[in-house]
């Protein structure tokens, strides 16, 4: 039972509010923001401040071209005075022609090639957790969505420890998610520490192909990233790389185990997969707002902005826009037009969306192929999270023909 109206959110929209614990009822919200006026002013609608509140974009048109527009929409944070806040080369928080030198030192280890190349280790390590509880008939699928991105990322990407991944994963979580700011703060403080110190030990050792030794080699005309950048990076990447793939993977699997006909027809037509995949990512809305900094008067939509305001991007928002997608709050398995958000829009496209890609289909294929019958049992609850920009289900418990494990 939620305690307000969708009416009410939508004048003062607070992501950690209780009510939106509930799947759905947050798009209620976002349908009556989306309906009422382009753009809605919030006091605190995102998860950290914004100085004199925010502008929130919900309909898909104008997240597009706020995204598409970097020169007069900055990621670049704003002072509690209003100017652009110099954050450092952290490459989600500066713009181009910096912000495309650093992507050019960070993409090819995302690049369709080397993905291709990641697949069968990306197989191995789903498998090896769906081997934790396949013999038994039941398990929690929340285990595979949640452990088998960071297991990758942490063992191939960035080559830090992969004993480390719980860690990062609960102190990512609280960082965000926490009851208290005081809370969420000395959580951000814990990562950044630990951060700081894998990759100062890393300094003194031999060189590897990751993600960490081509930051620390980085430059940008001709200066080596500062070393608070390389952290804040690396940061950065470790809560990008965990929770939205894991929140998107959790949802679909939620999703599959609660529609029988849509699971039969994943397990039958394989060919189904990719276009299901990017029907997931639309319909799960793993990102609910991201800033953009004002920097010169600008119309959008009959709505003229200043420079020194904010507005959130809310991509989730955006993707169940019905004048861009036909039957927007229905998961169509094979809905064949579908430029979702997603992954963000413009010279900030997410920088790892291939390998989220590679992560999640093969998720699925795994857990079907493997478990093709599973379902989420009559009077048990998946435990859903959705006080943030980031929701999924932090539990699946799942029940299935037992089978045999494949790793010894």
């Amino acid at each position: 039972m939620v305690s307000k109206s969708p009416e009410e959110h939508a004048e003062n929209l607070n992501l950690r509010h209780e009510d939106f614990n509930d799947q759905e009822f947050l798009y209620e919200v976002y349908a009556v923001m989306r309906e009422s006026k382009p753009f809605s002013h919030q006091d605190c609608p995102f998860v950290g401040p914004t100085p004199g509140g925010a502008w929130v974009a919900t309909r898909y048109d104008d997240c597009y071209e706020i995204a598409r527009n970097w020169r007069s929409f900055s990621s670049r944070p704003l002072t509690m005075d209003g100017s652009l806040m110099w954050f450092g080369d952290i490459v989600i928080t500066i713009d181009p022609p910096r912000q495309q030198q650093l992507r050019k030192v960070l993409n090819p280890y995302f690049s369709p090639g080397r993905m291709k190349q990641l697949e069968p280790q990306v197989r191995a390590v789903t498998d090896g957790l769906i081997d934790n509880f396949i013999e038994s008939g039941r398990g929690d699928l929340a285990d595979v969505a949640w452990q088998q991105p960071g297991i990758v990322f942490f063992r191939y990407l960035l080559g830090m420890p992969v004993q480390d991944v719980p860690f990062y994963l609960e102190t990512t979580d609280v960082a965000v998610n926490g009851e208290s700011e005081e809370v969420r703060n000395a959580a951000m403080t814990n990562l950044y520490l630990r951060v700081r110190e894998e990759i100062d030990r890393r300094r003194g050792e031999p060189p590897r192909d990751d993600l960490i030794d081509a930051l620390l080699d980085a430059e940008i005309e001709g200066e080596k990233l500062r070393f608070d950048d390389v952290v804040a990076n690396v940061m950065l990447l470790v809560q990008a790389g965990l929770e939205t793939t894991s929140s998107a993977m959790s949802f679909a699997f939620f999703y599959l185990g609660s529609h029988a006909s849509e699971r039969d027809r994943l397990v039958r037509d394989a060919e189904l997969m990719p276009t299901a995949i990017e029907e997931f990512i639309r319909f799960a809305g793993s990102i609910h707002g991201l800033n953009r900094s004002v920097t010169d008067e600008t119309e959008l939509s009959g709505h003229k902005f200043s420079p020194g305001q904010t507005v959130v991007v809310n991509y989730a928002a955006a993707n169940r826009d019905p004048r861009e997608f036909d039957q927007p709050d229905k998961c169509i398995l094979d809905r064949e037009a579908n430029r979702h958000l997603g992954f963000g829009a413009g010279v900030h496209r997410c920088l790892g969306s291939n390998l989220a890609r590679l992560e999640f289909r093969v998720g699925v294929e795994q857990v079907l192929a493997r478990m093709p019958d599973y379902a989420i049992p009559a009077g048990v609850t998946a435990e859903f999270h959705g006080n943030s920009v980031t929701r999924g289900y932090r539990t699946l418990p799942v029940v299935f023909t037992p089978g045999v494990r494949v790793s010894q």
